[in-house]
């Protein structure tokens, strides 16, 4: 499991006075860049010559979130096949209360090819090892 934080900017921030609904993928996406620069890794490389795809995503809206907000962002693998893995996320404010939940489904990418690849061995093991059912 990892957890990094978010702080909302202006760019996030819709017509409504609160955080936009697209937004919550760019929360997603920034907390999964947070997590692979821990690895050593980015979203275009992941390890033997792959990057990182996104095939899927789903979000649950639970609370409006406010310009200046500290978030708290979970990820954790949930699901990982030959290909893809699910990433599961969890989105707390400063109260602790989540404001958003959601999975994105991310393949493994060879860029050169342009067609899924097979997971790269030092990235399953860690998907593995922390592995949430």
């Amino acid at each position: 499991m990892f957890t990094t934080k978010y702080e909302v900017r202006i760019s996030d921030i819709n017509y409504g006075g609160h955080m936009g609904n697209e937004r919550a993928l760019v929360v997603f996406q920034q907390a999964r860049i947070n997590w692979l620069k821990t690895l050593n890794l980015s979203e275009l490389n992941i390890g033997e010559n792959k990057g990182l795809i996104q095939r899927r995503a789903n979000v649950e809206y639970l609370k409006e979130v406010s310009l200046g907000e500290v978030l708290n962002v979970k990820i954790y693998p949930v699901e990982i096949r030959g290909s893809y893995f699910v990433l599961a996320h969890e989105v707390t404010n400063e109260s602790g209360l989540t404001v958003l939940s959601g999975n994105v489904t991310m393949g493994a990418f060879d860029y050169d090819k342009k067609k899924l690849a097979k997971i790269p061995g030092d990235l399953k093991e860690v998907l593995d090892k922390n592995m949430v059912a």
